[in-house]
């Protein structure tokens, strides 16, 4: 352990002190006959602000790191992007096909005598319209 020092400090040759340190004594001595103690309810006071300001602090910091974990989320999500529109025009739709009739039903429609009579007829009128147009083009 070390041992007590002596207060007045060693002696130089010729018993002189030095005079930088009797001033830092001086200004102690006077540094502690001034000093009053804080009341303890100063001190409680003192304590409890710089904890709220610790916990502002946290607050704000959580506030912080949850935010910005929420935009590196959304900057990791995939981004679908909009389809490019095609380099030309589509080319037009074509009606569909009708369906095909069912099986066993006849494609054509039925023969009876009224029928046959009429496309005699009309087969007629055709040939003849035929005719007159031939005759008529002819010089």
């Amino acid at each position: 352990m070390s041992e007590p020092r002596d207060r007045s400090g060693p002696e130089e040759s010729g018993g002189a002190q030095d005079p930088l340190r009797s001033l830092f004594r001086q200004a102690g001595d006077f540094g502690q006959s001034h000093s009053v103690a804080d009341p303890a309810a100063g001190i409680t006071e003192r304590g409890m602000r710089a904890q709220r300001r610790r916990m502002a602090v946290v607050a704000v910091g959580v506030c912080l790191v949850i935010g910005g974990g929420g935009a590196a989320a959304v900057g990791l999500l995939p981004v679908t992007p909009k389809p490019a529109p095609p380099a030309t025009s589509p080319s037009p739709s074509y009606p569909s096909p009708a369906p095909s009739p069912p099986a066993g039903t006849p494609t054509e429609p039925p023969t009876n005598a009224s029928s046959t009579s009429t496309s005699t007829s009309t087969s007629t009128s055709t040939s003849t319209s035929a005719s007159t147009l031939g005759a008529a083009s002819m010089p």
